[in-house]
This record gives C-alpha cells, sequence and structure tokens, in this order.
C-alpha cells in the first residue's frame, strides 16, 4: 500500500533531495506539488518531470482529493496556515524545519493535529552539525550494537538566522 504525498509550497533548491525520496521510495505515490513563486516552480521543472505543479494548495487539493499526505516546504511564516489547511483535510505533515516561531501557534497545531487525527513530523537539518555526522559514523560502524531509535536536541542558533530564506522569525 502507498501514500499518496504531495509536497507544498517549494520555495528554493534545497527541496531537490525530497524529489529524489518521493520519486523512489516505494512506499510513496509522489500525485503533485505547489510553487506559488514561478522562480520556484521554474526550478521544479528543470528537476522533475511527470509531476504536476499547482500554483495553489487549493488548485492541488481540488485536482487530487485522494491525497493523504504532505511535506511542507514553505518559508516558516506560512507554515501555520498551510498546516491548519491540511489537518482540516485530514492529511498527515512532514514539515521541512521549525514550524513556527510563536509558541501559541505551536499549541494549537498540537490541538490541530489532535482534534483531526493527523500525524505531523518535523525534520530539522542537521547534516551538516558534525556532532550528527560524529554518531552516524559510530552507528554505521556498528560500534553502538543495534539501535531501535535516537533521540536528539538541537541546541544551535534560531536557523532563519543561519539561513535567512527560511523566512521572517
Amino acid at each position: 500500500m502507498t501514500v499518496k504525498i504531495a509536497m507544498l509550497e517549494m520555495t528554493h533548491g534545497h527541496t531537490r533531495k525530497y524529489y529524489q525520496v518521493l520519486r523512489e521510495n516505494p512506499l510513496l505515490d509522489w500525485v503533485g506539488a505547489t510553487a506559488s513563486d514561478p522562480v520556484a516552480k521554474a526550478r521544479f521543472f528543470e528537476n522533475v518531470q511527470g509531476i504536476p505543479c499547482y500554483d495553489t494548495p487549493e488548485a492541488l487539493f481540488d485536482a487530487h482529493p485522494e491525497l493523504q499526505a504532505v511535506v511542507i516546504a514553505s518559508e516558516n511564516d506560512k507554515h501555520f496556515t498551510l498546516f491548519e489547511q491540511c489537518a482540516r483535510r485530514g492529511l498527515d505533515v512532514l514539515m521541512m524545519k521549525i514550524p513556527t516561531f510563536d509558541m501559541k501557534e505551536y499549541d494549537e497545531m498540537i490541538a490541530l493535529a489532535k482534534r483531526h487525527g493527523i500525524v505531523c513530523q518535523v525534520e530539522l537539518e542537521l547534516h551538516y552539525n558534525p556532532t550528527v555526522n560524529r554518531l552516524k559514523s559510530l552507528v554505521a560502524s556498528g560500534e553502538l550494537g543495534r539501535l531501535q531509535a535516537i533521540q536528539a536536541t538541537n541546541v544551535t542558533l534560531c536557523s532563519a538566522f543561519a539561513f535567512p530564506w527560511q523566512g521572517t522569525p
């Protein structure tokens, strides 16, 4: 069984790594994407063929009522609105980077996820972090034995200050 998934509101090229995952994972059926920014949409079409890209999330939702999950790839300041739209439709959500800088919005997102029975996951990009790379090496070497789970906390500076394209905090 595959999950019908889409990517919402791509803003820049860092989403390319997701393109490959969405294409190659046999458990995912990538049905569409959205990009309201014309430059982001052009980049998408340079990297992806055969997947429709809509101007708005509403257009994608109307075209794909079978949709089950989304990857939200927008600027941080758009995450809450997109999350709310998805929750009300019962769509599971993977947020790329920090969902919001507003703790009241976090509380509302948690409440929406519970109310609508959806799964919400957050991906924080730590692949450049030396500690994460060391841990990956230790796991790959088998030195730590067989692991079932890893929990990590990102204590770095706010990513919006390191990567301004993530949106206004």
